[in-house]
């Protein structure tokens, strides 16, 4: 196995949360979701902080679970260096799923037919597809679990609500999102 860039967790960071709050404005500006005290853009102040958190958080225990998992699946490509177009390509992915849930959100039941539909295509067509699955049932799950308590605690509203007090797309957002992770860890993490 390589040895981790820990700066590298950084740099994850800092680039899934840049694109992740300028897509959660795409949310504010298409009234998919709306703060109750905006601070900028109609954004609360905790938006990037909590974003930044959130990906050295799930990137750190990514990390760690793939080297807990090595003995039963296979997770070597998903361990070793990965290249700026494949990082590009998953992030570019990832980005359009995220805006598109913007635009779309006034069809929430639809959103998530094609985003668990697409993330089941792209999953067939990838590599170590248990490993792959076993992440992205991870961040869909703990992700909407994780905004569901925002959305419970009053921090955050959704404009279609279908469970927990989040839109059943979420989840399929966030499995997407796995696979963007997965090959963001590889080209800044893993060297």
């Amino acid at each position: 196995m390589n040895n981790l860039k820990i700066s590298g967790f950084i740099y994850l960071a800092l680039v899934g949360a840049l694109a992740a709050t300028l897509c959660d404005a795409n949310h504010v500006y298409t009234q998919t979701l709306s703060y109750p005290a905006p601070f900028f853009a109609g954004q609360a102040w905790w938006v990037f902080p909590g974003f930044f958190l959130a990906f050295i958080v799930i990137g750190v225990t990514s990390v760690w679970l793939a080297d807990r998992c090595r003995p039963v699946m296979s997770v070597a490509a998903s361990q070793s260096t990965g290249g700026v177009h494949s990082m590009v390509e998953s992030f570019i992915a990832f980005v359009m799923v995220y805006l598109l849930s913007g635009f779309g959100n006034e069809s929430p039941y639809l959103l998530a037919l094609i985003f668990y539909g697409t993330f089941f295509l792209r999953l067939a067509a990838t590599y170590e597809r248990s490993w792959a699955f076993l992440l992205a049932l991870m961040l869909g799950v703990g992700g909407t679990v994780a905004e569901g308590f925002l959305s419970l605690f009053g921090q955050v509203a959704y404009r279609h609500i279908d469970v927990f007090g989040v839109p059943y797309w979420l989840g399929a957002l966030y499995m997407h999102g796995a696979l963007a992770l997965r090959e963001s860890l590889r080209f800044f993490v893993y060297r």
